[in-house]
């Protein structure tokens, strides 16, 4: 009771000063770093009311699944001004109701954190990577109010702070938000990091910052930065300025190596990008995220769906243009690593086709459009549940699916009208509705497109085929116009199609649902089964498998022994053609590359040349 009593007081002095009227106040401490845990006091002046609620998020920006993030804070209190206690009852399993107030109050609870990636927090000895929905408690009706947040250091460290909050004091490591939304869509990271400027040297460039948080070496740092600089520029151009940042200062905040996941979050300001693997010798991969992630500047921060508007951490909003928000962020984050240099053409093709394989081969977009899977998203992003479900089979990733389109919609509009592109839909969607923050519903997309390519019969078409409707786009088609062929990989190779299997001495289990038509779902075998074996062979490896497939010819009747629930079943199943494709140039089969296919590649795939005037 004494340490919560002399922290509490600790937190009381240094909060004293601090608040101005009607402002909230955090402190955030790290006595506990060593084991995950945060110490984060809220202060509330004037308080006119008997009893406020104290709510943690339920949703976060950027994410679009329930994250639950009250279950880490615990020894939750508050006191007055004077540290008597004040009544405190859990209403709902993320709200605080704080009872009988007569005078200030000050909130006390202990964090724990140990996910440090885009979406949650991760606090240690050297680092501390904070989002704040799942971060900070928040003051019900106060959402409108203007924020400080302080950050007490540890005083062994050599921590320094990176984020979009406005700095208000450096000595006092002291931050200001205008609001509740503000706040929760600022993400920060505390540690030893190293920090980086750039400008990118085109159309009124704003500060970019780069704190990077990562054990490696000044030229390490500096070709990661450079490679930033490339798609920061080469991303401009599409929409051909850059969006008013607060400060001019747009932040990347970047964690890479042990103690750090995977994942990448947009913000108004700034990005929260993280990754297990380590920031040396793994740039070109890692600048992916960044390439993602810094076009949602425009697209999903600026250019916001109605759906998401305004965003509530209390709940979770379906919308059904992630396709575009997503999907299109998607297609474009590549598209500018191969634009820019970072990635030429041939490795860029080469994950279009394995991309393209993933969407035209998988049979969820049997079940639903570019619109119904992004409303699945609440299912799906990073959601868990403990009952199985059957996606494999019945959905699609609204970031695969929606890419997808993009390149179809963008091929289409290169090929069916004269100079024209997804660059100019994009630009024009940006300055009717993202340049003024005005939220837009699928309606208005399509509408957007009829005005960009003056053919209303080919918008609608588009949008009721591809997007409102699940029919795929003819790929084949339309690469033939840009030079290139999309044919079968391994053609005249049986195969038993995509299956995951685990070995374990002579049996081989399936950890996965078989995919809708493949060899195996229509042999009768299920994600959990046993095989025992594939025409009476004992199937111990992968290499195994292949060879037993790569005896037989197309069509040939294979028989399978699987047990299931302990079990012993029979089953069989025709082999089918290899289904994988692949995208080829044209001069790879000796077949001449007209000048019109040459332009149109080169105009797709080549570095954006902006009017110099």
């Amino acid at each position: 009771m004494k340490k919560v009593i002399l922290s509490i007081l600790l937190s009381f002095i240094l909060l004293q000063s601090a608040n101005s009227q009607d402002t909230i106040t955090y402190l955030i401490r790290f006595p506990n770093a060593v084991h995950h845990e945060a110490d984060i006091t809220i202060k509330l002046d004037n308080v006119k009311d008997s009893a406020v609620t104290a709510i943690m998020s339920k949703a976060s920006p950027g994410r679009y699944a329930m994250h639950n993030f009250g279950k880490n804070i615990y020894s939750l209190f508050a006191v007055d001004d004077s540290n008597a206690k004040y009544e405190i009852n859990r209403t709902a399993p993320d709200r605080w109701k704080v009872s009988n107030i007569h005078s200030s109050v000050l909130i006390n609870y202990t964090l724990y954190a140990n996910h440090a990636d885009g979406t949650y927090s991760g606090i240690d000895e050297d680092f501390a990577n904070l989002n704040m929905p799942a971060t900070l408690l928040w003051i019900e009706h106060m959402e409108h109010l203007p924020i400080k947040v302080i950050f007490d250091l540890p005083d062994t460290s050599s921590w320094k702070i990176a984020t979009q909050l406005h700095l208000l004091d450096s000595t006092k490591n002291s931050y200001s938000a205008t609001d509740l939304q503000y706040l929760m869509d600022s993400p920060c990271i505390l540690g030893n990091f190293e920090l980086k400027e750039f400008t990118a040297d085109i159309h009124k460039s704003p500060r970019f910052l780069m704190a990077i948080n990562a054990d490696s070496n000044e030229e390490e740092y500096d070709k990661f930065v450079n490679m930033t600089k490339k798609v920061v520029s080469e991303e401009m151009k599409i929409f051909g300025e850059y969006p008013d940042f607060s400060d001019s200062t747009f932040t990347f905040l970047c964690s890479y190596g042990e103690g750090y996941y995977s994942d990448g979050m947009e913000h108004r300001n700034s990005t929260m990008i993280s990754d297990y693997i380590p920031l040396t010798g793994n740039q070109d991969r890692l600048i992916e995220a960044i390439s993602h992630e810094f076009f949602h500047i425009w697209n999903i921060e600026r250019i916001r769906p109605a759906a998401l508007e305004p965003f509530d951490f209390t709940e979770i909003q379906i919308s059904g243009e992630l396709w575009f928000g997503e999907g299109f962020t998607n297609y474009y984050g590549d598209l500018a690593l191969c634009r820019s240099g970072i990635l030429d053409q041939n490795s860029y093709l080469n994950g279009l086709s394995g991309k393209l394989n993933l969407f035209v081969n998988a049979p969820g977009w049997n079940f639903g459009s570019p619109v119904y899977m992004s409303e699945m998203a609440p299912f799906t992003d990073r959601s868990s549940s403990i009952d199985d479900d059957n996606f494999s089979n019945t959905f699609v990733s609204y970031y695969y699916y929606g890419e997808m389109i993009a390149l179809a919609l963008d091929l289409s509009l290169r090929t069916e009208f004269k100079n024209l592109s997804l660059d100019d839909f994009m630009k024009a969607v940006w300055i009717k509705y993202g340049k003024e923050e005005i939220p837009y519903t699928n309606p208005d997309l399509l509408n957007t497109l009829t005005e960009v390519c003056g053919n209303s019969d080919f918008s609608r078409h588009f949008f009721e085929t591809y997007i409102f409707g699940n029919t795929i786009p003819d790929y084949e088609s339309l690469f033939d116009k840009f030079g290139y062929k999309m044919i079968k990989k391994y053609p005249g190779k049986p195969s038993i199609g995509f299956v995951r299997l685990k070995y374990e001495g002579d049996t081989a289990i399936m950890m996965s649902n078989p995919l809708i038509g493949s060899a195996l779902y229509d042999a009768g075998v299920n994600k959990g089964d046993l095989i025992l074996s594939i025409d009476d062979q004992a199937v111990t490896s992968y290499p195994e498998l292949n060879f037993i497939i790569g005896t037989r010819k197309i069509n040939d009747e294979i028989d399978v022994s699987y047990s299931h629930l302990g079990k012993l079943k029979k089953g069989s199943f025709k082999l089918k053609e290899d289904n994988q494709i692949v995208l080829i140039p044209k001069e790879k089969f000796s077949i001449r590359v007209t000048e019109e296919e040459e332009l149109l590649r080169s105009n797709w795939l080549s570095p954006i040349v902006l009017d110099k005037k």
